[in-house]
């Protein structure tokens, strides 16, 4: 049983949230750089695409459940609500890991349902793109985004997102990697103090964390993933190759645990690219440089 298996064993039967992961977003300085190097990870990635009404670009790969963006072109975003925010994110960098996902079923009976208990949604946003099929072809999403700042740490933020066309979004010959990745199961975030934000995070997940203590805190979803918040201290000792906090964030996106089919295949996918890893029993790590700014953990499915 690997260490995140154990913790999750640990907290069963305790509070679930309301939402599952969606997507994750890294804000790369160059698109077709930050997609080859996902691509040396042993990803496949989809075509750089671009966001009709927004105007960035962007590329993606995708996984059971959830997906992972890769965001380009910030100059050109046509919306207020991504390129007013940003600065405090590109100072950590050029390539930095911004903000996490959760699902929702429709936005609207969401953002009403934060409106009233205090919190300060934004606008919706939408956020279709046209995708290239993999037979040929070109369809469109219908996915729209919420973003809800987290005005006292802003690059802990989060944001919620419902998709119409959910097939034009997971596509099962876009899903097939050669290092046999299958799922997120969870996103860890490095905070100087983890419990300092318990509320807008309950709020924005909906529901209570599993675990609450000075060094994690940790939510679980209906589907079995995790998103926890760690100490400085805790995530160095968990997290091989994540990037420290820096002078002046409090807090910000640490590190992917995805399931693998195969670890050996992994391995040698990590391999063919190029890219270092380390190995503790079953566990691979790649260090945050290597990954755009988030480091990975590669466990068995």
């Amino acid at each position: 049983m690997t260490v995140d298996s154990q913790q999750a064993a640990a907290d069963a039967g305790s509070a679930l949230t309301r939402r599952s992961l969606d997507h994750f977003v890294s804000v790369v300085g160059d698109i077709e750089t930050g997609a080859a190097m996902y691509q040396r990870l042993g990803f496949r990635v989809m075509p750089t695409m671009e966001h009709v009404e927004i105007g960035t670009s962007n590329a993606i790969v995708q996984f059971q459940h959830t997906y992972l963006e890769l965001i380009g072109d910030i100059a050109f975003s046509r919306t207020e609500q991504i390129s007013t925010m940003m600065g405090p994110w590109q100072a950590i960098g050029e390539y930095v890991y911004w903000q996490t996902s959760f699902t929702s079923a429709r936005l609207e009976d969401d953002r009403e349902r934060l409106i009233k208990m205090g919190m300060a949604p934004e606008q919706i946003l939408n956020a279709y793109r046209k995708v290239r099929q993999i037979g040929g072809g070109w369809d469109q999403t219908a996915s729209r985004s919420m973003y809800c700042f987290n005005h006292a740490h802003l690059t802990g933020s989060l944001f919620i997102s419902d998709h119409a066309r959910p097939e034009t979004i997971w596509m099962p010959g876009y899903t097939c990697h050669p290092n046999t990745a299958q799922r997120v199961i969870g996103m860890s975030y490095v905070a100087q103090d983890p419990q300092a934000d318990i509320a807008y995070y309950a709020a924005m997940l909906g529901g209570e964390p599993a675990l609450s203590s000075p060094e994690r805190v940790a939510f679980h979803t209906p589907r079995g993933e995790f998103f926890e918040l760690l100490s400085p201290a805790a995530a160095a000792e968990k997290l091989p190759g994540a990037q420290p906090l820096q002078d002046g964030c409090n807090v910000r996106g640490a590190a992917y645990t995805i399931t693998v089919e195969s670890q050996e295949r992994c391995r040698l996918a990590l391999r063919d690219g190029g890219v270092p890893s380390t190995r503790a029993g079953e566990t691979i790590h790649v260090a945050a440089p290597f990954a755009g700014g988030m480091a990975i953990t590669f466990v068995p499915a």
